[in-house]
């Protein structure tokens, strides 16, 4: 079958707009991140599986309770590593709302991220994750969750 290139002379696209959840958008994740850090993180600090067990926790209100007895059933959920939170960490860093220390691992919050956190926390936004949050306060640190991540993993 012969396609008729010869006779093509032009080719046009026209760009469309195509919704985009609002947890798939970057600075809804970077919202979240700050709202774990500032919340939930011993010196605003946590590492990147502390981050993405958050994040699997606050994608629905089931999950609140499974992190929020993490500490009872010493048993590590199954999740799903979100390549979103990557990414939103990643902008976050170029953004200079997190800044990452090669030598521990971890992700903190910046002067920038605490000026955003309060921001956060003074408007009506997040409210069912800033409660969750409050309530599991600093009690799951990043140390208890990868001891737990590695006996669950490690056979």
């Amino acid at each position: 079958m012969d396609l008729p290139f010869d006779e093509i002379k032009e080719i046009r696209f026209s760009r469309k707009r195509v919704p985009i959840s609002p947890e798939m958008r970057p600075i809804y994740r970077i919202s979240q991140i700050i709202l774990v850090l500032h919340l939930s993180s011993t010196k605003q600090t946590a590492s990147l599986l502390k981050l993405q067990l958050f994040n699997w926790g606050l994608q629905n209100e089931g999950r609140y309770e499974r992190l929020i007895k993490l500490k009872e059933t010493s048993y590590f959920p199954i999740i799903h590593f979100d390549p979103f939170l990557n990414r939103a960490l990643t902008l976050g860093v170029a953004m200079g709302v997190f800044s990452f220390n090669d030598k521990t691992g971890k992700f903190s919050l910046t002067e920038k991220g605490e000026i955003l956190a309060q921001s956060i926390l003074n408007e009506d936004v997040f409210l069912e994750e800033k409660k969750f949050l409050k309530t599991i306060r600093k009690s799951l640190s990043d140390t208890y969750i990868l001891n737990l991540f590695k006996e669950r993993y490690s056979s």
